[in-house]
């Protein structure tokens, strides 16, 4: 049985049908402290999310490190982003609502996603003799990654390149070896350890920032 925390702080039970209720019901009550502590840290960060905003001073990550916004409103400019000198340049008029400099920011990413996800997906590949078919970059809710062995594809999430290259290493890593190997058995997890010794460092950072690696 297995209990996860959704993004909403809600608990779900995961249990083979065979299951009885009531076994069910005392496995959620040994794990009851548990549970409220993670619905409660899935609450804060959800309100830490809901008072995040697309103004100065504000930070979003990109490639592991904070930078702020700074954002320039002009008279009928149109709305630009980069990152220049540590931080980013956002130029906007007035009328620049926040959900334009979102959908810029993303976009921003999008393309720097294309060009990092791509390149490192090409140098491991290179050096784990292997030749993807397809690799798409994509925005996918709840996967950094995932892969169709049989197609021999992978997706990749966008929103990698907010964590620092060794952790993005880690997932283009990941996904390479279910070209190999499709389930997470030992045997899966020697071959990504046979790359990258410290993945399960990079696969920790992953989960401890992925509240910030969200976009309001």
């Amino acid at each position: 049985m297995e209990i996860s925390i959704s993004s909403l702080a809600q608990a779900r039970v995961s249990a083979p049908r065979f299951v009885p209720l009531e076994t069910i019901e005392r496995f959620i009550f040994s794990r009851s402290d548990w549970i409220l502590q993670k619905v409660a840290e899935k609450k804060n960060e959800a309100e830490r999310l809901a008072a995040k905003s697309y103004e100065t001073g504000q930070e979003f990550l990109f490639m592991g490190k904070f930078y702020p916004l700074a954002v320039d409103r002009e008279a009928n400019a149109s709305v630009k982003i980069s990152l220049v000198d540590n931080r980013w340049e956002v130029r906007a008029n007035a009328g620049t609502s926040q959900k334009m400099i979102k959908n810029k920011l993303i976009a921003w990413y999008r393309r720097e996603a294309g060009e990092i996800l791509g390149a490192r997906t090409f140098h491991y590949s290179r050096i784990m003799g292997l030749t993807p078919q397809k690799i798409t970059v994509k925005t996918q809710q709840r996967l950094w990654g995932s892969c169709n062995p049989h197609g021999q594809s992978i997706n990749l999430n966008w929103t990698l390149v907010m964590a620092p290259l060794a952790a993005i290493d880690y997932v283009v890593v990941h996904e390479l070896c279910h070209l190999l190997v499709p389930d997470h058995s030992p045997r899966f997890w020697k071959k990504v350890a046979g790359v990258l010794p410290d993945y399960k460092k990079q696969a920790q950072w992953l989960k401890t920032y992925a509240p910030q690696m969200r976009l309001p």
